[in-house]
């Protein structure tokens, strides 16, 4: 005999089914995440490259890693529709920004350091 919990996960599934969709955002780092990420290699990028940039190109890579991965994953044919669908296009557009925030901050730097005086 079903319980009375089962028959309510039952009727659920019948009445609801997109209850059960797997998710995936709860896979996937959060918004805030990306922009944490981006600010700290911008603001390490900008100070580092001031100074000597091979150093900023340095503290740059391991923010390109981490964005590169989290482009696979997001754009990965398994798991982008389904995240699209449940975070929406923001959530792309965020990533995207906080990569750019980090590469102008490596850039800013560049051109800060050849202002300097000799």
């Amino acid at each position: 005999m079903l319980r009375s919990a089962h028959r309510a996960i039952l009727a659920l599934t019948c009445l609801y089914p997109t209850v059960l969709l797997a998710e995936v955002s709860d896979k996937e780092p959060e918004a805030l995440l990306f922009w944490q990420v981006g600010l700290a290699a911008a603001l390490l990028c900008l100070v580092t490259t001031r100074f000597k940039p091979w150093l900023g190109a340095i503290c740059f890579a391991p923010a390109a890693i981490w964005f590169t991965s989290l482009f696979l994953e997001i754009h990965s044919p398994d798991v982008g529709p389904y995240l699209r669908l449940e975070q929406g296009g923001g959530y792309y557009l965020q990533a995207y920004a906080a990569f750019g925030v980090a590469v102008s901050g490596l850039v800013t730097g560049y051109f800060w350091h050849r202002r300097k005086p000799s």
